[in-house]
């Protein structure tokens, strides 16, 4: 069925078949009656008022148009005439004939579409290339006086084409609304109208007065009622001169659809530059590196409108595909969204399994607001970094961290992890005495060294043996005792019995000191640093200063690729068989039970275990095992490994109840 819209013009073809479907009463008026509009029968309207005579509008700041429509004068020539003085020699029915409104004060209460819809009606840019076929030496698009355009946009894109033919560039300029909000007057004036606001400014704008002037037709069309063709200024030549016009430099949508999502997975401007151009074969062609940066621009600016309900939506459409998502908000009392704080199944079944021991850091802050963003980060059986879920927070107060980790907690049923590790921040180790009273709080062992650095730089820079010293203290000393006694010893050579810094390490030696954790679970973690990891990961997929729509949307992406490679790993482990090396029993029942990762991890162990051997067996059925040869400036340790039958193995160096894998030293025991 035809859906044509009321006062849609036609041709004869189109007339027709509107006749042979809908009968003759169709209210299909004939040429020969001076009308050329299609009507269905309710929307016919008075013959009287379609009358093709010469009408005169009332003038638009003192100009007066006139268009000669006499179905006597059909065929004239020299109908239009610009204001440069040329005419145009041609048949008046190739061109698309209008029905100028007779403007009133009725038009000021005017509603309807921006553009007309017309099917069959030929475009002023096809009546142009016939009239080029004719070239006279004139402009092939020169916008006559006349001319009518479906739309706006059609009728700026027509004299975009003739300013190139000519060489200069065009913006829109003035509109006019009525009281509707309906756009009744738009100019398309010369790049190079109007002045800089500052007189001393470098500017191309010369007060040049070119421009055209488009109203509004009876059915919602636009038509060109005035031309002004002078300019004041000189006019570009070449195709690399006219390329500088903004107008002709400008991105199809396609394109900025492209661009759109290179930003959106944080491509810099400069790489979004590189990728478009290498696909162009003329180097002359390719874009402004300006205009990318500006549309680029204008996408942020967009993407930073009602950023919060984006964001809700984002959150609905993840709850739709994932109804065991949970989203927490913590709200002001303006109802100002304050803390946000998500987990999905995945993160709650991962936690289920492997939420002993986390990590939690705060340091991430690429977004729009420069919000901290929290992750809750963990280990898998694979020994990759898992997310349990993150929370982004106004403030970094201990309110905020209680409200963030009580959430958490609650999400997660109410289990509590074992070890929770995180930095030296005050306000989260209060947070986790408040809110996980029977979780053990470890300080990152790489902010530990990172701050005494800092904290005791001449010491450090000039001391290459208290740096030594003081790393083997923190690293490797696992007995408590002397670890004390070590520490101690530390201060007095190196005179820091005064330093605070030191004092306070000290007196926190719970959270950060090897000795202390040595029956504690951590899934061989000792910093933060799966945290920081995944907020580098984090970085690769959102751009900087994201809004939070689009932040969720790709930490979304993010979780899904952790997904992926986590399924990777778990094919792998199923489907690749693992080279036995040593061909020790144990060794054959590791590879059954352990992942691929993790075997690789306790083959290393197993080797090792080579360099070992027993010093001594007591009469319990323990033993001390040593290195068989070690280094003259190392001193000499010894391991002790007490077996309980065949049900359970001890070594001094807390690798089993650290990561849960029998270290070097059992294993020396346990096979020979």
């Amino acid at each position: 069925m035809f859906d044509l819209p009321y006062e849609a013009r036609c041709d004869l073809t189109v007339a027709a078949a509107i006749r042979n479907r809908f009968g003759e009463d169709a209210g299909v008026i004939h040429p020969s009656e001076g009308s050329r509009t299609a009507e269905y029968p309710a929307q016919q309207r008075n013959r009287q008022e379609e009358q093709w005579n010469l009408t005169s509008l009332p003038s638009v700041e003192g100009e007066e148009v006139a268009v000669r429509s006499d179905s006597s004068q059909s065929n004239a020539t020299d109908i239009n005439r610009g204001s440069c003085g040329a005419s145009v020699g041609c048949d008046t029915t190739a061109a698309n004939p209008i029905k100028l409104p007779v403007r009133s004060r009725r038009n000021a209460a005017r509603d309807g579409p921006s553009a007309r819809v017309a099917y069959s009606e030929e475009s002023a840019l096809t009546a142009a290339l016939k009239r080029g076929c004719k070239a006279d030496g004139t402009a092939i698009f020169y916008p006559y006086e006349g001319t009518t355009f479906n739309s706006c946009e059609e009728a700026r894109e027509f004299y975009n084409l003739y300013s190139w033919e000519i060489g200069f560039g065009i913006r829109y300029g003035r509109s006019n609304k009525n009281r509707n909000g309906y756009t009744t007057r738009q100019d398309i004036v010369c790049s190079c109208e109007g002045f800089d606001r500052q007189s001393n400014a470098a500017s191309v704008r010369t007060g040049c007065k070119a421009m055209i002037r488009l109203l509004r037709t009876s059915d919602h069309g636009w038509y060109v009622s005035r031309i002004c063709d002078v300019h004041n200024h000189k006019l570009s030549e070449g195709y690399v001169e006219k390329k500088q016009w903004n107008s002709h430099n400008s991105i199809d949508h396609s394109m900025k659809h492209y661009i759109k999502k290179l930003r959106e997975n944080n491509v810099s401007i400069g790489r979004v530059c590189s990728i478009l151009n290498s696909s162009n074969s003329n180097p002359s062609q390719n874009l402004r590196k300006e205009t990318i940066r500006a549309l680029c621009a204008k996408l942020s600016r967009e993407n930073m409108n009602d950023d919060i309900g984006k964001t809700l939506k984002v959150l609905d459409d993840m709850k739709s595909r994932d109804p065991h998502m949970s989203v927490r908000f913590k709200l002001d009392d303006g109802g100002t969204v304050r803390s946000m704080l998500w987990c999905t199944g995945k993160n709650k079944d991962d936690y289920k399994y492997f939420g002993d021991a986390i990590t939690f850091d705060t340091t991430y802050r690429t977004n729009l607001y420069s919000l901290p963003f929290g992750l809750f980060v963990g280990v898998n059986n694979h020994f990759q970094s898992i997310i349990f879920g993150g929370v982004l927070l106004t403030n970094e107060t201990s309110e905020d961290f209680e409200w963030a980790f009580s959430n958490f907690i609650e999400l997660m049923g109410n289990v509590h992890p074992k070890t929770m590790l995180t930095d030296q921040c005050a306000a989260m180790a209060k947070a986790i005495r408040v809110v996980l009273p029977n979780t053990r709080h470890r300080w990152c062992r790489w902010h530990v060294l990172k701050s005494a650095k800092k904290k005791l730089g001449k010491v450090c820079s000039k001391s290459k043996k208290f740096k030594r010293e003081f790393y083997d203290i923190i690293t490797n000393e696992t007995d408590k005792d002397k670890f004390e006694a070590r520490w101690h010893l530390l201060v007095k050579n190196h005179k820091l019995s005064k330093s605070r810094y030191m004092k306070r390490l000290f007196k926190h030696k719970e959270k950060w000191a090897k000795p202390y954790f040595m029956g504690v679970f951590c899934a061989g973690m000792t910093s933060t640093q799966r945290s920081e990891s995944a907020n580098h990961m984090i970085k690769q997929y959102i751009q900087k200063a994201a809004p939070m729509h689009l932040f969720v949307s790709k930490f979304n992406e993010f979780l899904v690729d952790r997904t992926f490679q986590e399924g990777r790993e778990q094919h792998a482990s199923k489907m690749v068989s693992r080279k036995l090396r040593v061909g020790v029993p144990i060794e054959e029942h590791a590879e059954s039970v352990y992942t691929r990762a993790m075997f690789e991890k306790f083959y290393d162990e197993l080797f090792e275990s080579g360099r070992y051997f027993i010093e001594s067996v007591h009469e319990d059925g323990s033993y001390f095992v040593a290195l068989s040869r070690r280094p003259i400036d190392e001193v000499e340790k010894k391991f002790h490994v007490s077996l309980d039958g065949d049900q359970s193995i001890k070594c001094s160096c807390g690798l089993y109840e650290h990561l849960g894998m029998l270290c070097r030293h059992s294993l020396k025991a346990s096979y020979l």
